[in-house]
C-alpha cells in the first residue's frame, strides 16, 4: 500500500517539474535556479551554503546556479560582512517578476491537481501528507 502512495507522489512531483520546466525554459532557467530564487525571496540575505544545505544540493551546483541568476539580473550577490568568503543573496526587481511567474505556475498546477477533489478531502490529504513528510525526515 505504501509503495503505491510513494509512486503516486513521485509521479505527481515529476509532472510538477515538467510543468515548471516548460514555464521557465523560455527564461533560461535550468537546474536549481528556481529553488535558489524562491529561497532567496523568502529569506533575503541567505547564503549559497544555507540554500545548498536546505535543498540537499552540492555547493558547486548552488554556486553555479546563483551565478547564472546573477548574470540574468535576477539576484545580486554581496559579500557577507561577517565572513568575506561567503555571499549573501538578494532578489532584484527582475527576480521578483520571475518569482511571480514561478508562483503562478505552481498555482495553475495545484488547480489541475486538486480538480474534482472536495475542499474537505483536500484539507485531509494535506494533513496526512504533512504527517508523512514529518515521518520522512532522516534521523539516524
Amino acid at each position: 500500500m505504501t509503495h503505491s502512495v510513494v509512486t503516486s507522489l513521485l509521479r505527481i512531483n515529476r509532472q510538477r517539474m515538467v510543468s515548471l520546466r516548460r514555464a521557465l525554459t523560455p527564461y533560461g532557467y535550468v537546474g536549481f535556479m528556481h529553488l535558489i530564487l524562491i529561497y532567496t525571496a523568502r529569506r533575503p540575505g541567505a547564503s549559497q551554503e544555507e540554500i545548498a544545505a536546505f535543498y540537499a544540493l552540492d555547493k558547486a551546483s548552488a554556486a553555479r546556479d546563483a551565478r547564472r541568476l546573477e548574470d540574468a539580473g535576477h539576484i545580486r550577490r554581496q559579500t557577507d560582512p561577517d565572513n568575506r568568503r561567503r555571499y549573501q543573496l538578494f532578489v532584484t526587481e527582475a527576480g521578483e517578476k520571475m518569482v511571480e511567474i514561478i508562483h503562478e505556475t505552481h498555482r495553475k498546477f495545484e488547480e489541475r491537481l486538486s480538480a474534482d477533489i472536495t475542499p474537505e478531502d483536500w484539507e485531509k490529504l494535506t494533513e496526512l501528507l504533512a504527517v508523512a513528510e514529518e515521518n520522512s525526515h532522516y534521523t539516524e
